[in-house]
């Protein structure tokens, strides 16, 4: 009998690892991530009130929707995705939360980056947000609201900081006193603001990679397409999961439009949710 009992546990467990490794990712492609965000989208309850055939009609919003979302001079609005609702990644939950636990008018050095003491299944030390950061949003199409630079000069920023790698600045950044969190981030901005030859103007955003564990089965294309984009100014949290194309009122599909477009005009949502507390 114990032989058979243990002939049984072991089948078991390798059902088990077998049900793991086979298992669906909580977002199976770009257009499903969209669809279970935007089926997320606050105020909760009101999906009623925030059809997605009126994703470029802010006018047409009640004021409830409004005020959960953002509107863009783009004429397109940003939905608002709660960090807590069940449609959001383990991965992207932790790294928002961290972002969000930010005080970006902290001058004390030692504060630069964003806290590791998140539950999650991410180790967010320093090397994390070293690998996790890109270079500054340029925001060309205002998908997102133009931000108030006033205050921050980057004549405040280390001297040499053009010779310095992603490592180097952003350690140098966190010893760096007398400038605020903010400032910091602009100092790095300016530091990756050349991309492939072009030099992508400081908006106040930055970009993350969203990074998510591979085993936690959660999103296969979050390295490629998955994009958080902070807002250094204001401590704000905004996510792409389809690389920043706008995708299809119709069906949530991307837009392949060159140049972060949409074809035919009026048929496309915002390419980005606010990830709020």
């Amino acid at each position: 009998m114990k032989r058979v009992y243990f002939v049984l546990l072991g089948l078991a467990t390798a059902l088990a690892f077998t049900d793991h490794a086979l298992a669906a990712d909580k977002w199976t492609d770009q257009q499903d991530a969209i669809g279970q965000l935007w089926s997320g989208r606050s105020p909760a309850g009101n999906a009623q009130n925030f059809p997605v055939n009126q994703c470029n009609n802010w006018g047409a919003l009640p004021q409830n929707v409004q005020a959960a979302s953002t509107q863009t001079l783009s004429g397109l609005v940003v939905p608002s995705v709660s960090s807590q609702r069940a449609v959001v990644t383990n991965g992207l939950r932790q790294m928002a939360q961290s972002l969000h636990a930010y005080n970006v008018a902290q001058v004390a050095v030692g504060n630069f980056y964003p806290t590791d003491n998140i539950d999650g299944p991410l180790n967010m030390d320093h090397a994390f947000w070293q690998g996790a950061g890109r270079s500054p949003h340029g925001n060309a199409l205002d998908h997102l609201p133009r931000l108030n630079l006033a205050g921050l000069n980057n004549a405040n920023c280390p001297a040499n900081m053009n010779a310095l790698n992603r490592q180097q600045i952003m350690d140098a950044l966190d010893q760096l006193g007398g400038i605020s969190n903010s400032q910091r981030w602009h100092c790095y901005s300016e530091r990756f603001s050349m991309v492939g030859g072009a030099a992508i103007p400081l908006t106040g955003y930055v970009e993350f990679t969203q990074i998510e564990i591979p085993a936690d089965n959660q999103y296969a294309y979050a390295a490629a397409d998955g994009r958080i984009v902070y807002d250094y100014v204001n401590n704000r949290v905004y996510f792409t999961p389809a690389h920043y194309r706008q995708w299809k009122k119709a069906d949530f599909a991307m837009d392949m439009t060159g140049n972060y477009g949409c074809t035919p005009g009026g048929t496309c949502c915002d390419p980005f949710f606010k990830i709020t507390p």
